[in-house]
């Protein structure tokens, strides 16, 4: 289970902070700050200030929601 989890996880994340990319060219289009910038500071919430990961979840989806509607 871990090991799928470690391979799925790189996989999606990719295809977040980088939306347009693709196999022939991995790192042309758009690339997505504020998820790049989401992930670290839930790492560090999870980790360094031992925050709840269902707070977690719901503050990422929260500036994820604003940032869509905006």
């Amino acid at each position: 289970m871990v090991g799928v989890i470690l391979n799925l996880a790189p996989f999606f994340g990719w295809h977040v902070i980088f939306p347009r990319a693709t196999e022939a060219a991995p790192f042309c289009g758009g690339f997505e700050w504020l998820y790049a910038l989401i992930s670290p500071a839930a790492f560090i919430a999870l980790w360094k200030y031992k925050q709840d990961v269902m707070k977690v979840i719901a503050a990422c989806a929260t500036v994820g929601l604003v940032q869509a509607l905006l």
